[in-house]
């Protein structure tokens, strides 16, 4: 089922019914690997998918902030948000070893032979105790199963009254300014936490006009895809950001600084790539006002689709 509002439903039903999926969807991910064994690929997925479902409810949460209040925003939020923590170790002790494997791929040259062996296999050995820590001692999927059990049964409160445009403008606008504020400020200093803001602001904003896309008339999607592969682009940079921040952080553990030394450099080449690019495109993105920004949704909503 995709992630998108229909045109033929209400504003609230859409939303709830939404919302309502993704939580089903993460608890289904959790019902599956909530039992200890011999950890897997499969828990790994679990970790990602229900994480991802997660941030696909905060996306929505704030399309609709204004219609629902701030007091009932700031709980289901906080909510979607520390639920999905205990789960944020064992995704990021993932992500390095991916992070590592992707960059032996490109970075050979200049870097000490058995260089990436050496860092993958200490890796390694911290994903699978992170992992071990996290779900089999801190038993986490049944505890954000808990968490989402209970966020269920309080969509039946929420109380959406407007429908149409009007119900979802706010929501948008205020995603796209943040992401505007959130590039201006990652220009002036691209600093790690300003870059990973904006890749989350960015990646709201993908998230809300896929729910928009169910009820415009397609033209929006060329946008939807340029937005994704921003968020792509800073997620791959922060990725190897956290990479270079954990080899630097205990190098003798990772081989010593002559064996980190080409590794850290083939980081540093990579990561100015990509934020070359992630600027390029983000420039062009956020180059509305917001008020300009909604406007060309609005009008593509509102204008018939092609046959």
């Amino acid at each position: 089922m995709a992630f998108q509002l229909k045109a033929t439903e209400s504003v609230s039903d859409g939303i709830t019914r939404n919302v309502r999926h993704q939580i089903e969807k993460a608890r289904k991910q959790l019902r599956e690997n909530s039992k200890p064994h011999r950890r897997g690929a499969s828990d790994n997925e679990a970790v990602h998918e229900v994480r991802k479902c997660f941030k696909r409810v905060r996306a929505a949460l704030r399309l609709v902030r204004d219609e629902l209040g701030d007091d009932v925003y700031r709980e289901e939020n906080c909510c979607f948000r520390d639920a999905a923590r205990p789960l944020t170790a064992v995704r990021d002790a993932e992500v390095l070893v991916e992070s590592v494997d992707r960059l032996a791929q490109r970075a050979a040259e200049g870097v000490e032979p058995g260089a990436f062996a050496k860092i993958r296999e200490t890796l390694v050995r911290n994903q699978q105790a992170v992992t071990g820590r996290v779900l089999d001692k801190g038993n986490a999927f049944a505890r954000v199963e808990e968490v989402a059990v209970r966020a269920l049964a309080r969509l039946t409160g929420w109380r959406i009254e407007r429908t149409g445009w009007v119900a979802l403008e706010s929501g948008l606008r205020r995603v796209y300014r943040s992401g505007h504020r959130a590039l201006a400020a990652a220009s002036e200093n691209p600093s790690v936490e300003n870059l990973h803001e904006w890749r989350k602001q960015a990646m709201y904003l993908w998230h809300q006009l896929q729910l928009l896309e169910g009820v415009g008339s397609g033209g929006e999607k060329e946008l939807v895809g340029r937005i994704h592969q921003l968020s792509t682009l800073l997620g791959e940079d922060h990725d190897l950001a956290v990479l270079r921040q954990t080899l630097g952080a205990d190098p003798f553990v990772y081989g010593g600084h002559r064996v980190l030394k080409g590794v850290l450099a083939a980081i540093d080449l990579w990561r100015k790539e990509l934020e070359g690019q992630a600027f390029a495109l983000g420039r062009e993105i956020y180059k509305d006002l917001p008020k300009v920004f909604t406007g060309r949704i609005e009008a593509w909503m509102n204008k018939p689709e092609a046959n």
